[in-house]
């Protein structure tokens, strides 16, 4: 048997939980349950001190602590300070079932910021950046051989700045919802504009089965690294090499 110590207590507590998240193959039971609520546990518990140390603490307790009690009442305190405590009184009392829609009015106010920052980012960091991109695809340097370049090469070049912008633009189009309506009710689209869709709907099959498979891969690399932490864990146990 090998020496104690706590390397070896943390690893034969991380294979213990690893052969209870293993055990739902078989089905949902206990020793499934109680590592799933482990790790929410200790996931809330890491993100609760990272809020409190990086926000909380800096935000609303140091600065009575540092400057002393008087010194939020004052006028520039007010935005900077008395809002966020009165934001966080109000978030509080959603544990009051009787005073719980006071505490609506700060959640709405996450949700809609979290909507906005991601919108905005969306929009800003993924859906400007590839329209330029695409927009300046087919640039001078693309569209033209170089002097000495091999045609082979230039050809390759150009397939892929084309098929870039053809994706780029039929997906666009795939997410326009803009069409006639008939007498029947049913909404149609121009010849073009639909077969476009056609195509940007390829594409996203396309990307999302490319996802599925990274995801995937990704998923069996680490059930493999799983199952060779377990063999050298019993391998340790049993005094192997």
């Amino acid at each position: 048997m090998p020496e104690f110590s706590f390397d070896l207590l943390g690893m034969l507590f991380a294979a213990m939980l690893t052969i209870m998240v293993l055990s739902y193959m078989v089905g949902d039971n206990v020793l499934f349950r109680v590592a799933t609520y482990l790790f929410v546990g200790v996931a809330s518990g890491y993100a609760g001190a990272i809020a409190y140390q990086n926000v909380i603490r800096p935000a609303l307790i140091d600065p009575v602590i540092q400057d002393g009690p008087a010194s939020i009442f004052r006028p520039e305190a007010i935005p900077v300070f008395l809002i966020p405590w009165f934001l966080t009184v109000l978030l509080l009392l959603k544990i009051s079932p009787r005073l719980a829609r006071y505490g609506s009015f700060p959640i709405a106010l996450l949700v809609g910021v979290g909507a906005a920052v991601i919108v905005g980012g969306g929009i800003t960091g993924t859906l400007i950046p590839q329209s330029l991109a695409a927009a300046n695809v087919l640039n001078q340097q693309v569209a033209l051989p170089s002097a000495g370049e091999d045609i082979f090469v230039w050809f390759e070049r150009l397939i892929g700045a084309l098929v870039l912008l053809l994706a780029t633009i039929s997906t666009l189009i795939y997410f326009r919802f803009a069409a006639r309506r008939e007498i029947t009710g049913q909404a149609q689209r121009s010849r073009w504009t639909a077969i476009l869709a056609y195509i940007g709907r390829v594409f996203i099959a396309v990307t999302f089965g490319v996802m599925y498979a990274g995801t995937l891969t990704a998923s069996m690399l680490i059930l493999t690294q799983r199952f060779q932490f377990l063999r050298q864990v019993l391998q340790l146990l049993l005094g192997g090499a």
